[in-house]
């Protein structure tokens, strides 16, 4: 009996932990997406395809196999996601993460990604929002982020990089 007990509180905490874990990657994939990050990696996906077309012009690969290359778009931006998961963990809890959720869905937070649309009353939002405990945490953390994301970005797409190449090459296509 004791046996049983310890096993159904094992497998309530494992579920709970679980569920936690997912809420919080649901809640940072839908902070990236509206802060602009995976927007901002879709396009240098896209640079990097065109760039590979280029490179890879003489060796004439076909229309058909550069499609197959871009199946694996959203695959990479999956990974690249979770990477990005890992780095806000170190930094922010899922109640700052649904907190910069919030912000992002307000006027002001919609503004604050636009070239001059910012009112003064954006202005005065987003001062508030940076009086709080994680909007501190958010400007406190700029450095320690930035050195992370640069090297997701850089491990990241690397890794993208020579997946394609290898793909290419075991089609019978190099350099």
């Amino acid at each position: 009996m004791k046996n049983i007990a310890t096993l159904i509180l094992f497998l309530t905490f494992s579920i709970t932990s679980f569920a936690q874990v997912d809420d919080y990657s649901v809640a940072v994939k839908k902070c990236i997406t509206s802060n602009g990050t995976m927007a901002y990696y879709d396009d240098v996906m896209e640079q990097m395809y065109d760039m590979l077309k280029v490179q890879f012009k003489a060796e004439n690969v076909p229309d058909t196999l550069w499609a197959e290359v871009r199946k694996g778009k959203k695959v990479a931006m999956d990974e690249l996601a979770q990477m990005i998961v890992s780095a806000y963990k170190g930094h922010f809890t899922l109640k700052d993460v649904k907190n910069m959720n919030a912000l992002y869905a307000s006027q002001a937070g919609k503004n604050m990604f636009k070239k001059d649309a910012l009112t003064e009353s954006d202005k005065v939002a987003l001062g508030e929002f940076y009086k709080t405990d994680t909007g501190r945490k958010i400007t406190g953390s700029q450095d320690s982020m930035n050195d992370a994301m640069s090297k997701i970005s850089e491990m990241w797409s690397s890794d993208v990089y020579r997946g394609v190449i290898a793909l290419l090459s075991e089609k019978g296509y190099n350099l």
